[in-house]
């Protein structure tokens, strides 16, 4: 399933984008708020329309750099179907959190006098004053943020750290070239057993016989995996691997293996061999005119 993006909801100076740079920082994240996305995204609409627009395209943003490393975003998102649109488009680990405290205490910390402005009617449409914030329904979890003691910054980070830990994984080398039944059999063994899997492909050169740029066969392996824990990472084309004395790993070989499965080719599937692809891998390919779909 890959990286997770964390998205903080809140109001305007509930802290949202304090905890996040420190979360970001402490959990090697990337960090998606009014600042960085200024360059990528100009919005001077902040009607309900332009700012569904503005957050939609970030959204997307987060999903495709998730694909890479985490994300942390920092924005008010103070609509509820927004949210729940938000969270159709991020990858479905993702996690909402409600940076939460009273519009008393963000009007207290307002800096630049922004809520000062918005009751004076010098800015429109804004959030908590002249335009609202949705109770949040579908957040999956809240940080307090008032400043009471125990909810320190370092406190609401440490809460976060949960969300970016990752389960020790198993890794599958190979060249994966392409794709196929065989090597999804192998894959299931380690899910079947609640493990992460890291399919290691192998940079080999595109040759003849093997014409698949890496780029390519990490791609196919996403696609057929999307909604699963299984990362594919392109690595140097090695030739041995080797590790210090009790430093706990374990190698181990594929055992009862199907003759069905064991009897399975890559060569045979450049051949052409449609019955050791299965439906996913070949909706990819022929997406990607490997096979004309005949």
């Amino acid at each position: 399933m890959g990286n997770k993006v964390v998205w903080l909801i809140g109001l305007s100076g509930a802290g949202k984008t304090t905890i996040a740079e420190a979360a970001a920082k402490r959990y090697g994240a990337e960090l998606l708020d009014g600042d960085t996305i200024r360059d990528f995204f100009s919005n001077n609409d902040f009607s309900r329309q332009g700012r569904e627009r503005h957050l939609l395209g970030i959204a997307k943003m987060a999903r495709l750099m998730s694909k890479h490393t985490p994300v942390i975003c920092s924005f008010i998102t103070p609509y509820e179907d927004v949210r729940e649109r938000i969270l159709e488009i991020l990858p479905h680990n993702s996690i909402m959190v409600h940076v939460s405290t009273s519009l008393e205490v963000c009007e207290d910390r307002d800096v630049k006098g922004l809520y000062a402005k918005a009751r004076l009617g010098e800015i429109s449409n804004f959030t908590g004053i002249s335009d609202p914030f949705d109770e949040p329904q579908c957040a999956h979890m809240t940080l307090d943020s008032s400043g009471a003691p125990g909810h320190k910054v370092d406190d609401m980070v440490e809460e976060l750290s949960h969300l970016f830990e990752k389960p020790k994984a198993v890794l599958l080398p190979g060249r994966w070239q392409p794709l196929h039944v065989g090597h999804e059999w192998l894959i299931q063994q380690e899910l079947d057993k609640g493990k992460r899997v890291i399919v290691g492909i192998r940079d080999t050169p595109v040759t003849d016989s093997d014409p698949y740029p890496a780029h390519l066969r990490k791609r196919m392996v996403e696609h057929r995996y999307s909604d699963e824990d299984v990362e594919a990472w392109i690595m140097p084309d090695i030739e041995a691997v080797s590790y210090g004395r009790k430093v706990g790993y374990e190698v181990r070989e594929a055992q009862d293996i199907p003759a069905e499965v064991f009897a399975v080719s890559a060569t045979g599937v450049r051949g052409g061999n449609r019955a050791n692809v299965s439906e996913r891998v070949m909706e990819f390919m022929i997406a990607e005119g490997i096979w004309d779909g005949e």
